[in-house]
C-alpha cells in the first residue's frame, strides 16, 4: 500500500509537467504556424496587405449590414438600391483583390484563406444572428450607431484610439451620427473598418455610447483586437523586410 502511494506522489507531479509542456509545444506550434501562413515568417508584405483588403472590405460589409438592415416591419428601416449595389461590389472587389494576392504571394494560399475563414466568420456571424434572432427594440432605432467627428479631415493614425466614444458630454458633442441619405455615406462604413482593424483612416468615425446593442459592441471590440494584432504582424514584417526600420521601430 505504501510503495503504491510513493509512486502515485512521484508520478502526478511528473504527469503535469508532461501535460504543461505539451501543451506549451502545441500553442508554440500553432502560433509559429500562424506567422509562416500569414506573414511567412514575416518576409512577405505582399500576403499581409492581401490578409488587410480581406479584413477591411469583409467587416465593412458587417458593419454596413448591421447599421442599415434594420427591420421591415412595421416600419422599413433599410438601405436604399444605391448603397446595396455599392457595397455589394465594393465589398466584392476588395475581398477579390486580397484573394489574389494572397494566391499570388503566399506559399499555401488555401491553407492561409482558411485560416482566415476561422478567424473572420464564425464568431462575427455567430453575432450577426444573434442580432437578428432578438430583434432590436430601444431608443435611437432610426439612428446610425457609428458616429463621426466632423472637426477635422486628415489621413491620421489611430492606433490608441478606442473604437467607441467617451461619456464625457462635451467631447461626445463632436459626433454627429452618419448620415444614411447622403450619395456617398457607404464609404464610411470602410473608413471605419479601416480604422478598426488598420488603425489609419481619413475620418474618426466610432461606435456611439448609447442605446447601442451589447452584440454589435462585441463585434466591433472583436475586429479592434483582431487588428491590434495584425498591427503587431504588420510592424514585425516591415522591420523584418525593409533595411534600416526595424532600428527606427525599436529604439522608438
Amino acid at each position: 500500500m505504501q510503495e503504491k502511494l510513493s509512486t502515485e506522489i512521484i508520478k502526478t507531479p511528473y504527469q503535469d509537467y508532461w501535460k504543461i509542456t505539451f501543451i506549451q509545444k502545441l500553442s508554440y506550434w500553432l502560433f509559429l504556424n500562424i506567422l509562416l501562413l500569414l506573414s511567412q515568417y514575416g518576409t512577405n508584405f505582399s500576403l499581409i496587405l492581401g490578409i488587410g483588403l480581406i479584413s477591411v472590405g469583409y467587416f465593412g460589409l458587417l458593419f454596413w449590414v448591421v447599421d442599415r438592415w434594420r427591420r421591415r416591419l412595421p416600419t422599413p428601416i433599410i438601405p436604399n438600391l444605391y448603397d446595396t449595389i455599392c457595397m455589394i461590389l465594393s465589398g466584392v472587389s476588395l475581398i477579390t483583390i486580397g484573394t489574389l494576392e494572397i494566391f499570388s504571394s503566399a506559399e499555401y494560399p488555401l491553407i492561409t484563406l482558411l485560416c482566415l475563414i476561422l478567424l473572420f466568420m464564425p464568431i462575427p456571424l455567430f453575432l450577426i444572428s444573434l442580432i437578428y434572432d432578438k430583434g432590436r427594440y430601444h431608443d435611437l432605432i432610426d439612428t446610425s450607431y457609428f458616429l463621426l467627428d466632423g472637426s477635422m479631415r486628415q489621413l491620421q493614425l489611430l492606433i490608441v484610439r478606442l473604437p467607441v466614444v467617451p461619456q464625457f458630454p462635451f467631447f461626445r458633442d463632436r459626433y454627429t451620427p452618419l448620415v444614411w441619405e447622403k450619395r456617398w455615406n457607404w464609404l464610411n462604413y470602410y473608413d471605419f473598418s479601416l480604422n478598426n482593424f488598420m488603425k489609419l483612416g481619413f475620418n474618426d468615425i466610432r461606435l456611439r455610447d448609447q442605446h447601442i446593442p451589447g452584440l454589435i459592441s462585441v463585434l466591433v471590440w472583436y475586429q479592434w483586437t483582431l487588428g491590434l494584432l495584425y498591427i503587431i504582424l504588420l510592424l514585425w514584417t516591415l522591420s523584418r523586410t525593409i533595411p534600416g526600420l526595424n532600428l527606427l521601430i525599436y529604439l522608438k
